[in-house]
């Protein structure tokens, strides 16, 4: 899958162990961004680093946006039950298990802005269809406005406030976003 702008063409492959030091990076600028808006998300411990890295790559999930040889983005998805969607205080539109999930999103700062979160979302409900899931879900912190902006121009709608239930952020509360995809 690929994006045309006027700056080029911009794809998506499956992330590889040379790509730990551009991901890390874009990471960690993610974290950065994320404290300068006074957003406490990713702000507790080293997540998502190396190990989240490590794990995205041994299960097949972490993805990079790619511009010419430069790593611009990366995201991982899952096509397995995400235990913290349970607390949701709302309603989801799908049930357990119909539904891919996208986590660690992060595209890098001079890049924001092109389209590039349009891109993920279109290659996650590409998956998701693929996989036969119904829908897309995501969550995200209640001040983080550039992803909850960004998630609704994509058509995303916010289900609840949610708990996460595991990680460094055990306890820390989120919004839920999903969208229905065609099947």
């Amino acid at each position: 899958m690929s994006l045309e702008s006027s700056k080029g063409i911009y794809s998506i492959r499956e992330l590889i162990p040379d790509d730990k030091e551009s991901v890390l990076a874009i990471w960690s600028e993610g974290r950065s961004f994320l404290k300068e808006m006074g957003v406490d998300q990713w702000q507790k411990g080293d997540y998502p680093g190396e190990e989240a890295f490590l794990e995205d790559l041994k299960e097949n999930i972490g993805r990079v946006v790619v511009h010419g040889s430069t790593i611009v983005a990366v995201f991982a998805f899952t096509l397995t039950p995400e235990t913290s969607y349970s607390t949701l205080k709302g309603s989801w539109k799908t049930k357990e298990g119909e539904y891919l999930t996208i986590h660690r999103s992060a595209v890098k700062k001079e890049e924001k802005g092109k389209g590039i979160m349009g891109l993920i979302l279109s290659y996650a409900a590409d998956e998701a269809a693929r996989n036969k899931k119904k829908s897309i879900r995501i969550d995200t912190h209640k001040e983080n406005k550039a992803m909850q902006s960004a998630l609704e121009k994509n058509g995303f709608e916010n289900m609840g406030e949610l708990t996460l239930l595991s990680g460094s952020e055990e306890g820390d509360k989120r919004l839920g976003y999903e969208k229905l995809i065609s099947i």
